[in-house]
């Protein structure tokens, strides 16, 4: 299985069971905090876990430029195609920060189209500190820095 499969197939797995723990929920969980509800989920630490073992094992391989482009294409749109649930959404913004060793593997040409699709997914202003990581080594591996 190529890289770009194996990143769909774990993000896939945890939206759908993000999704899933959202249908489950009983009425009233999670408010005010006093009972645990689908963020509290386990689910989350271990997909960041496995995102981020994931993402490390790429990169201690070395693939082609345009396999980490697509993957990182792939994981850069899915907050923005998967909005909810929205305890799904934080996840598969914050592991964005995880990706910027990656951007190193990418061809200066590939790294700034990619760059400039990023920037135009994720203003400024909407961006957390793992997105700006990703930009920034996404701007490093395009020779801006």
């Amino acid at each position: 299985m190529s890289w770009p499969e194996q990143v769909r197939a774990l993000w896939e797995a945890y939206i759908a069971e993000t999704e899933q723990l959202e249908r489950d929920k009983k009425p009233g969980a999670g408010i005010f905090g006093l009972t645990p509800g689908p963020k509290d989920d386990p689910c989350h630490d271990r997909f960041l876990f496995q995102a981020q073992a994931l993402l490390g094992r790429m990169g201690e391989a070395s693939p082609p430029s345009n396999e980490v482009r697509e993957t990182l294409e792939y994981i850069y749109r899915a907050p923005l195609d998967h909005p909810s649930p929205l305890t799904a959404y934080w996840s598969l913004q914050a592991i964005h920060g995880a990706t910027a060793p990656l951007a190193a593997r990418l061809d200066p040409a590939d790294a700034q189209a990619l760059r400039d699709e990023y920037a135009k997914m994720y203003r400024r202003w909407e961006r957390l500190p793992a997105m700006k990581e990703a930009l920034s080594a996404l701007d490093k591996a395009a020779g801006k820095n």
